[in-house]
């Protein structure tokens, strides 16, 4: 009876020494406070995007207006039977109304130090059935260098499209197409397209650095539907207009083509 008492009392105080202590019980930490995502300002609308069509000027606008264009003032610049063009103030381009809906484009219209206004041509330039829009407008006018760019308004629903059919885009497709060489025994600059070409002699003290030639003016021609650009050649060493290089511009409802091209000398002593 003690034997087995013993027994008991051992065990009991094994079962002691090797218990396991209770696990401790998890806490979690603070969870850190999720940052809520910024609201970006809602943009604050142009000061034209509220106008409608009886907010419209239906005056003619003049050149002299276009100097005393007041920030949010509206001027009209042209119409067609179907299309009107306005100019915003502050430097905020242009409207197209037609059919009641207006279209936005952000462009100049005019040099500031030679305000004119642009001329307007309504015809089916693409030949798919329906008007477009082709506008002239004047983009330089420094001394003898005069540059214009023409713009082709073309709708297709409620939506407009603009194609520039700028100066510079007209004399790099030029440049590209037609042939130059120069001859340094002789001084003379060759300039030519197909049968047609127009030579420039230099002066004696230009002849070893004759510079670069550029197509520095630009204007285009209407006739039938059928525009014509006309760039100014220019031996820029001497500053020289000695050809006009002419095309055709052909658009096809996404971009234009340059064709009938020619060279045409001018009159340079």
């Amino acid at each position: 009876m003690k034997k087995c008492a013993w027994l008991l009392t051992a065990l009991f105080l094994l079962a002691g020494c090797t218990r396991e202590e209770p696990a401790p019980i998890w806490t979690p930490s603070p969870a850190s406070p999720t940052p809520s995502a910024a609201v970006s300002p809602e943009p604050e609308s142009a000061w034209w995007e509220s106008l409608t069509e009886e907010d419209l000027p239906t005056g003619l606008a003049s050149p002299d207006q276009l100097d005393a264009l007041g920030e949010e003032e509206v001027l009209l610049l042209g119409r067609t039977a179907v299309t009107s063009l306005y100019v915003l103030g502050g430097d905020s381009g242009i409207l197209l109304l037609r059919n009641g809906r207006l279209s936005h484009f952000g462009q100049q219209v005019s040099p500031k130090d030679s305000l004119s206004l642009p001329e307007l041509y309504q015809w089916d330039y693409d030949g798919d059935g329906l008007d477009e829009l082709a506008v002239r407008y004047l983009m330089e006018a420094e001394g003898d260098q005069i540059v214009y760019d023409l713009h082709i308004y073309d709708w297709s629903g409620e939506t407009c499209t603009d194609l520039p059919v700028t100066k510079d885009a007209c004399a790099d497709r030029a440049l590209a197409a037609v042939t130059s060489g120069y001859d340094p025994g002789s001084g003379t600059l060759t300039l030519s397209y197909g049968d047609t070409s127009a030579v420039y002699r230099f002066p004696e003290q230009y002849r070893q650095s004759p510079g670069r030639m550029s197509f520095a003016t630009s204007f285009f021609r209407e006739q039938n539907g059928v525009f014509t650009v006309i760039l100014g050649a220019r031996a820029e060493s001497t500053g020289a207009w000695f050809a006009n290089v002419l095309a055709d511009i052909e658009y096809d409802g996404a971009d234009f083509t340059l064709r009938n091209l020619r060279v045409e000398p001018t009159t340079v002593v």
